[in-house]
């Protein structure tokens, strides 16, 4: 009974973190005809939350130094609730802007700290339930990709933006039953300063922004790439939502087999290889832009987990593994946010995504070549 409620925590936890993005390439169409503006300029409300995952990650380690892990998590779910359900309000251009960077930040708080609270309550078992984790927050890009067309013609458009921040309630009620008062300690100032920040560092920081870059293109612009090449709104929503699904069950299945063995360099090739073969048939039309999607959300789909594992791997104290994950995504989600822009860009000069997709192709083929690096033996040699 209590490892199902730890698995509906995680899932709870995780299911908030993606809605107030993924809603966004399904009601892309619909948005510019109301906005009258470009694909540049509707690439910052998928942008501006990932560069404030960033940004987030990389002041939580002072946040810790003042506040519990089960006060930040509380207050970022607050967060995320508040400003999505805003929407809800008003979804002018202006308010969404806003929404997007506070929503982004309530984000990438959790993804900063809830690894930690993981590893520290549930040792054994951090690499399964962060698969668990992960693939939840991809289950909530899938539902709410899928249904945000649907609320848009059955409701409005402010119920298919905003109406995701009800998802905070049950989250918060499960993350205050699961962990316990006494797991508010404070982050001491010197285990901050133990972790360094050296090569290996920025070889996992590098590789989680290159490959979650792969993710974050295909979150903002897979929809809006459909309907390019002729299907509606509603078929390029279910695009993004089955790639989300098969995400999902990529990250858990890929997620689970990994955990049982300390080595996941074959996992990591594996996924990155189906990765690439998946956005090169993306280029394609018909059938192959659909064999497309399951490909590459397979290997994007794993690679998220597995990347964050191997981040939890490099150190066996759950706050000084905390730590690194958390440094790894702020650099990392830096990078990957200027993607979805770059991808916008490139859309409004070529009227085509398929430069982008040869060119995370490309991107990714140089990842395999990393990914072979990550041995365990080395971990500790790495970090010292």
């Amino acid at each position: 009974m209590k490892s199902l409620l730890t698995i509906c925590l995680l899932f709870a936890i995780g299911i908030n973190l993606r809605p107030v993005m993924a809603t966004i390439g399904p009601l892309t169409d619909s948005l510019l005809a109301t906005w009258h503006l470009n694909y540049s300029w509707i690439s910052l409300l998928n942008g501006l939350p990932i560069l404030m995952m960033g940004l987030g990650a990389l002041f939580s380690n002072r946040l810790l130094q003042h506040y519990s892990s089960r006060q930040i998590v509380t207050f970022a779910l607050w967060l995320i609730g508040i400003t999505t359900l805003w929407r809800l309000c008003s979804w002018s251009p202006m308010v969404m802007v806003i929404s997007a960077i506070l929503a982004g930040l309530g984000i990438a708080l959790i993804q900063a700290v809830f690894p930690t609270i993981i590893k520290s309550l549930w040792p054994e078992k951090t690499a399964s339930y962060m698969g668990f984790y992960v693939a939840a927050i991809m289950g909530g890009a899938a539902i709410s990709a899928a249904l945000a067309p649907q609320l848009m013609h059955h409701a409005s458009m402010a119920a298919a933006l905003g109406l995701w921040g009800i998802l905070a309630l049950p989250a918060l009620w499960l993350f205050w039953l699961q962990v316990p008062k006494r797991h508010a300690s404070q982050q001491r100032a010197d285990t901050v300063s133990s972790v360094p920040i050296n090569a290996r560092f920025w070889r996992l920081a590098v590789f989680f922004g290159l490959g979650t870059s792969g993710f974050t293109c295909m979150l903002a612009w897979l929809p809006p790439h459909f309907m390019d090449i002729g299907y509606s709104p509603t078929q390029a929503g279910l695009a993004l939502s089955l790639l989300s699904g098969v995400e999902v069950l990529s990250g858990l299945f890929l997620s689970q087999l990994a955990s049982r063995y300390p080595d996941r360099r074959p996992w990591l090739i594996v996924a990155l290889s189906l990765a690439i073969i998946g956005l090169l048939c993306l280029t394609m039309h018909g059938t192959m832009a659909w064999i497309g999607v399951i490909l590459a959300g397979c290997g994007v789909g794993a690679l998220f987990p597995l990347t964050l594992i191997v981040s939890m791997d490099h150190l066996p104290d759950p706050r000084e593994a905390g730590i690194l994950t958390a440094r790894v995504q702020g650099v990392g989600y830096l990078l990957a946010g200027t993607a979805p822009m770059l991808a916008g860009i490139l859309r409004d000069e070529l009227n085509s995504f398929n430069l982008t997709w040869y060119l995370l192709a490309g991107v990714f083929a140089g990842l395999l070549i990393m990914a072979t690096g990550f041995n365990p033996k080395q971990y500790a040699r790495s970090m010292s």
